[in-house]
């Protein structure tokens, strides 16, 4: 943008770089970085974003704003592997119920039923619940009729509904355990994540993830003297982690970001910038870059007082004009459509199911054979004692 215009006003510029990237601060009675650049007269414009102060605005003329950009926090996601009974978190809690709803229901009906059609004078519930049961799964498990054991040559009268009732079951334990698996297979190729640091809150409370920053850009100025004591509280843990721009942005850094040992705090928009160089160099990236802003700022040019006014004005309005046909927003589209590359990412490969996530399954495999077990050593023994 800055090209543009001095190109509109047939101005010549030459670039100079402060060799820390430093924006500047008031040490020892004078200004150091670029604002001391400006100070000094060594450069006319500074074009990195600072904060428009007062002791500034003695020496150098402020543009109307590019953009406006917001302090934020980019962390990395901390995958939540499967846990050991994944198999009944497949379905959401209200199907869970339905089906205990679903199950109650059924079973007291059945038994008004059988009730009504083998006990129409005298009633017990525990002998009803009893014999029901007994004759439930006698006819859930029938193979033969002549077999000996589980009730299977038991000729009592039983109510027409019964066989019917644990055909409808075993069919519907064969269905949900199909859907069951389907379900779990598919549940397995996206693992859930969340990120590490969110918000300041959750930094605060953090006791494993480090928070750094580029000691350039003066975070301090905004968190430490803010009042709100959980910007105070994180500039103490902050403060002692201040790194070089060059360093924080190091891939090795940004690396150990997404692993969760650092998070950076800067502005959105450079982030974003910095996402998508970092993914265009290694095509895979998980990170999260937080939507809890705080401390919005606008993104200005700084101009050298020395500059004639008519021209000061002329140049401010020729970044007004590029800002109004929004070529801030076009260069910065490219850079959001990558960084969301990094921001949104989710596994879709396909992982083997392993013991672990089976667990569910097996419990209830080894409680129906245990079950069964159980009961046929009873008739057993009840058929020797007679």
């Amino acid at each position: 943008m800055v090209k543009s215009v001095a190109k509109w006003m047939n101005i010549t510029l030459s670039f100079i770089r402060e060799p820390d990237d430093n924006y500047g601060s008031w040490i020892n009675n004078t200004w150091n970085g670029m604002i001391g650049m400006l100070y000094r007269n060594e450069v006319d414009i500074i074009l990195n974003p600072i904060l428009p102060k007062a002791s500034i605005l003695e020496f150098a003329y402020f543009t109307n704003p590019i953009t406006v950009d917001a302090y934020t926090i980019l962390s990395g996601k901390e995958i939540q592997e499967p846990g050991l009974f994944l198999y009944f978190k497949v379905l959401d809690t209200t199907v869970w119920l339905a089906m205990v709803i679903t199950a109650v229901i059924l079973g007291l009906t059945s038994t008004t039923v059988y009730r009504n059609v083998l006990m129409p004078k005298s009633f017990s519930w525990i002998r009803m619940t009893r014999q029901y049961s007994w004759h439930f799964l006698s006819y859930a498990l029938r193979q033969n009729p002549t077999e000996k054991y589980l009730l299977r040559s038991n000729k009592a009268r039983l109510s027409v509904l019964l066989p019917l009732l644990a055909t409808l079951w075993i069919l519907g334990i064969g269905l949900v355990m199909s859907s069951f698996q389907s379900l779990l297979v598919s549940k397995l190729t996206v693992r859930d994540s969340h990120p590490f640091v969110d918000s300041m809150d959750e930094f605060v409370n953090s006791h494993s993830t480090i928070g750094i920053t580029p000691v350039e850009i003066q975070l301090g100025d905004v968190l430490e003297n803010s009042s709100i004591p959980v910007y105070e509280t994180a500039w103490k843990k902050i403060k002692d982690n201040l790194m070089p721009g060059g360093e924080v942005f190091k891939r090795k850094t940004i690396e150990l970001v997404q692993k969760g040992k650092y998070c950076i705090f800067h502005g959105k928009i450079v982030l974003r910038n910095r996402l998508s160089h970092f993914y265009k160099k290694t095509t895979y990236c998980q990170f999260h870059l937080s939507d809890n802003h705080f401390f919005p700022f606008p993104l200005q040019v700084a101009v050298q007082r020395k500059m004639l006014l008519p021209d000061f004005d002329s140049f401010n309005l020729g970044i007004t004009r590029l800002v109004d046909a929004d070529l801030p927003g076009r260069n910065l589209k490219a850079s959001v459509e990558v960084s969301n590359l990094c921001t949104s990412y989710s596994e879709t490969k396909l992982r083997p199911l392993g013991l672990e996530n089976i667990y569910g399954v097996l419990l209830m495999w080894v409680a129906g054979l245990c079950t069964g077990t159980v009961v046929l050593a009873i008739e057993i023994m009840c058929n020797k004692v007679r």
